[in-house]
């Protein structure tokens, strides 16, 4: 139906040019030597402009609506694979924040855990320090022990062999005399 109505539309525009340019052929044989009426000038440059529209119109239509449809698709489709860029980066964001956070939890989670390690640490050290501490005060007590009792030793040893020299030497004397 529409190409039926555009059919009628242009059957009427050039019945309308065709009856201008009859009727204007008769007007201007009546006139002669170039004296027309400004009025008729006025008429005939619109007429022309009108017919010079129309005949752009004609054929000008269908590639210049096609180029402004393409570019509006284009503009569209771009508009479209934008706003999906957009969203696609914006989940990426999401997702990437949540992993941030996570490694983040992670991360204090692996100082703390470093930390009571090194506490533990530390206090093991501590006692084992204090056991040491402990086991060279005892290593030294009984080498302090042993030294005194071999000294004690020596001193008697000492005392006796000195004893019977004295006892010897007092025997010798009361014999001799």
């Amino acid at each position: 139906m529409s190409k039926m109505f555009k059919k009628k539309n242009m059957l009427r525009l050039f019945a309308l040019s065709l009856f201008v340019s009859c009727w204007s052929t008769a007007l201007y044989a009546a006139g002669g030597e170039g004296a027309g009426s400004p009025l008729m000038d006025f008429i005939w440059k619109v007429l022309n402009v009108v017919v010079l529209v129309a005949i752009i119109y004609k054929f000008a239509k269908k590639p210049v609506a096609a180029a402004l449809g393409g570019s509006a698709e284009s503009a569209k489709k771009i508009l479209d694979d934008a706003r999906d860029a957009e969203e696609k980066i914006n989940a990426d964001m999401r997702q990437m924040r949540s992993k941030i956070s996570g490694l983040e939890k992670e991360a204090r989670e692996m100082v703390e855990s470093a930390k009571k390690d090194a506490e533990n640490a530390k206090a093991l050290i501590i006692e084992e320090g204090k056991k040491e501490i402990l086991r060279m005060k005892e290593q030294a007590s009984f080498a302090l022990k042993q030294e005194r009792r071999k000294a004690e030793d020596d001193l008697r040893h000492w005392i006796a062999e000195e004893s019977v020299k004295l006892a010897e030497d007092t025997l010798k004397k009361e014999m001799n005399q």
